[in-house]
């Protein structure tokens, strides 16, 4: 830090400049005296003095010079005063921005520390939702040549594929439920308890009762009936396999089913409200549809998270034709070609384009 002058600079410049300004006179006097050869004693000093008047002007020179340098002592000490405020202000500042850096670094740390317990909780739940949703092991042993394709968008997902054997029956269904990662997820385990007690516990079969006591179930869990301002729900496509009669019983909210049966497509469309939300307040009952099939046709359901995927260029969605395409080129191949085939299909399409929803395919080759 700069060392200020003392409080009495304005004396010390006005001194000095005095002193130097008396340089002048002397010089001069002494100068003159010299030339008029009249010698440096004290009388011949006070003569030339008396005698030139352009002296009298010089001598004011200290009383000029010292006020002149007077007036640059106050300028600089209100320099220095300022540079004193400007420094201090400098070191507040300084000292203020290492607290908040050292704020910053700590919020930082808290801030990581939380993404990591988040992330491990959300890996956690993945683990969960797994282990309780993810029954394609019992598909696969009830139909060896079926597959799921399942992608998140998130860690965890709202999209689940649902199996279950019930007497002569197989339930097959693709649920799409509102929203993905952790809310999504809720909403999946909701789906898939209250599925299994309506079909497993209360003895319902008929896929259209199905869905209907599903939305009734859902209506109830989440309080739906009140002013609720818990809108969410679920689309879904749900199967009933009859292999003793070789006849599917289909009914949907939202999403169909295709049938891929001597390498032609039907596609059987759901109805259009969804399962549960506030949306459809004036809505009918879900309907049924049955049909026949021969051994080795194939039943495909799927999410929107597919069909309303964008393309690379973000202009145009994959849609249900390019499903199609891939069922009628590939469909007579093991399931795991026609997934295989998908999944290229869909990441080509993607390209580097975000994955908007989560995605679910299911495809059984019915025996």
């Amino acid at each position: 830090m700069a060392t200020a002058p003392s409080k009495d600079a304005r004396v010390t410049y006005a001194i000095y400049g005095a002193m130097f300004g008396l340089a002048f006179p002397i010089i001069a006097t002494l100068f003159d005296a010299l030339l008029r050869g009249s010698g440096f004693g004290l009388g011949a000093l006070l003569e030339v003095q008396r005698t030139q008047p352009l002296h009298w002007i010089i001598d004011t020179a200290p009383l000029f010079l010292g006020i002149f340098s007077c007036l640059a002592g106050i300028k600089q000490q209100e320099v220095v005063i300022a540079n004193e405020g400007l420094e201090r202000k400098v070191e507040q500042r300084t000292e203020m921005l290492q607290e908040q850096n050292e704020e910053l670094r700590t919020m930082q740390e808290e801030l990581a520390d939380s993404l990591t317990r988040i992330s491990q909780s959300i890996n956690y739940a993945q683990r969960i939702q797994e282990a309780i949703i993810s029954n394609t092991d019992e598909l696969r042993e009830s139909f060896p040549d079926s597959f799921v394709k399942f992608r998140p968008r998130d860690v965890v997902s709202g999209d689940f594929p649902w199996y279950l054997k019930k007497g002569k029956y197989h339930f097959l269904a693709a649920v799409d439920c509102t929203g993905h990662g952790v809310p999504g997820a809720f909403m999946s385990l909701i789906g898939y308890f209250l599925l299994n007690r309506i079909v497993k516990e209360n003895d319902v079969t008929n896929t259209d009762e199905i869905l209907m006591k599903l939305h009734e179930a859902v209506v109830n869990v989440l309080n739906q009936s009140s002013e609720s301002d818990v809108h969410d729900g679920m689309d879904m496509a749900i199967c009933r396999i009859d292999e003793s009669n070789n006849e599917v019983m289909y009914s949907g909210a939202g999403n169909p089913v295709y049938h891929l049966s001597e390498g032609n497509i039907a596609e059987y469309k759901a109805d259009y409200w969804s399962i549960g939300g506030t949306q459809y307040r004036k809505r009918g009952s879900y309907g049924s549809q049955s049909f026949s099939y021969k051994s080795g046709d194939v039943l495909t359901m799927f999410s929107d998270g597919i069909t309303d995927q964008f393309s690379a260029d973000g202009e145009s969605k994959f849609g249900y034709n390019r499903i199609k395409d891939v069922l009628l080129t590939d469909g007579k191949g093991e399931m795991n070609e026609v997934k295989s085939s998908f999944e290229s299909s869909m990441d080509d399409w993607m390209g580097d384009h975000k994955q908007i929803d989560d995605m679910l395919l299911m495809g059984v080759r019915l025996k």
